[in-house]
């Protein structure tokens, strides 16, 4: 389990970790800054317990950030507070935050609440696998991604926080269904969606699209760090063994077309999921296994 403990004071980083030593295999402390968000998406963790007695300007707004962004808003927060203010509990319950602690608590106290928590994140896995995710390769499903997509946009205009969408395909699939049989190109998109799941980091969605095609959803995240991971992604597919049903060992290579969206005007999913499927279509029709990237022109 992975917990993030967000505040400036030695004192409470010393303490928490005193307690949780043993109870959490990953504890990082971060401190209560502009790059806070970020570094947040980036670690994905299953639990944020958040400093309120931070002097940051900025403290309510990352609040609601936590609370509200797609990619943020279903890892349990923890306030913790100084005293007990009724002004300032009435004003957090606004918030859908999973529970707060004032400060001089047991440690009893806190393990309670992130054994809770655990368990909330345990049954929204399961929850989501059931409702969100392909049959056949663990990967979010369509309505999952169109839905997220659409939330990411919305987030991204209101934010200006950079969106980049890339479409992955499986160059010459036909070619392995009709060669080794459907059961075979089954096996090679779960082996595919498995690598992909390992290799992206935590905070970027991969779920097909359909058929052989796949789609990453990259929050966050601009054009050269877009590409960057894409093309790695890409190299490791051509480097990597596959296996046809019977097991018999194959390779295969990707193609790969993406885009960013910085949020200049509230656009459709459609609109930006096309912009990606251009750049498909060029890397596809240029040679295959490349990233292309398109960038996305408001018009």
């Amino acid at each position: 389990m992975k917990v993030v403990l967000c505040t400036n004071r030695q004192s409470l980083a010393i303490k928490v970790s005193e307690f949780l030593k043993k109870e959490v295999n990953f504890l990082l402390n971060l401190p209560i800054d502009d790059n806070l968000q970020d570094k947040i998406y980036r670690i994905n963790p299953d639990v944020i317990m958040f400093d309120f007695s931070t002097k940051n300007r900025r403290k309510w707004k990352l609040i609601e950030n936590f609370t509200s962004a797609p990619s943020l808003r279903d890892i349990p927060l923890i306030v913790i507070f100084r005293k007990k203010i009724e002004a300032q509990i009435q004003k957090i319950c606004e918030y859908d935050i999973y529970d707060y602690l004032i400060e001089n608590f047991l440690k009893c106290e806190l393990i309670m609440k992130i054994n809770k928590a655990r368990e909330i994140v345990d049954i929204k896995r399961e929850f989501n696998r059931l409702l969100t995710k392909d049959p056949l390769t663990g990967a979010y499903n369509r309505s999952f991604l169109m839905e997220r997509i659409g939330e990411e946009i919305s987030w991204c205009s209101l934010y200006k926080d950079p969106l980049s969408l890339a479409l992955i395909d499986i160059d010459f699939f036909k070619k392995i269904n009709d060669t080794y049989g459907h059961l075979s190109g089954d096996r090679v998109l779960i082996e595919l969606v498995s690598m992909a799941v390992d290799f992206f980091p935590n905070s970027m969605t991969i779920g097909r699209y359909g058929g052989e095609e796949f789609c990453l959803i990259m929050p966050s995240t601009a054009e050269k760090e877009a590409v960057e991971i894409c093309e790695n992604f890409r190299k490791k597919v051509a480097r990597n063994e596959f296996h046809t049903f019977s097991g018999r060992p194959i390779n295969l290579s990707i193609s790969v077309g993406l885009t960013t969206f910085h949020g200049e005007v509230l656009i459709s999913v459609d609109e930006i999921i096309q912009r990606a499927d251009i750049a498909l279509y060029k890397a596809k029709q240029s040679g295959r296994n490349r990233v292309i990237f398109e960038p996305f022109v408001v018009e």
